[in-house]
């Protein structure tokens, strides 16, 4: 059985779970954008599971900071458009006002 769920419900669902620090909901309303394209996309319709979702993405105030804490190596000319362009080479990035998403890797 299936539900269609709203954005409010998609952000209220991780204050169900006692996830509701994991993401600032600018972050949830980016990750629910995400995800209701890649159902149009793709055909095919995913399962809500904020604790799981919590497990496979992760919020970076900055490319750079999520790029550090990825493995990327920080040089002379290290700026957020290098580290941004590094992360996208290997994982999903979702960007929004003030941070960005990835999918951990």
């Amino acid at each position: 059985m299936k539900q269609t769920v709203t954005e409010y419900q998609f952000i209220e669902s991780f204050r169900h779970a006692g996830r509701e620090t994991q993401f600032s909901v600018p972050a949830r309303r980016a990750l629910f954008a995400h995800l209701e394209d890649y159902e149009k996309e793709t055909c095919f319709e995913l399962e809500l599971d904020p604790i799981a979702l919590c497990c496979e993405w992760a919020e970076y105030p900055s490319a750079l900071h999520a790029a550090k804490d990825s493995g990327f190596q920080e040089g002379i000319d290290s700026r957020d458009e290098s580290a941004l362009e590094w992360l996208q080479n290997r994982t999903q990035v979702i960007e929004f006002d003030g941070g960005l998403v990835i999918q951990q890797f």
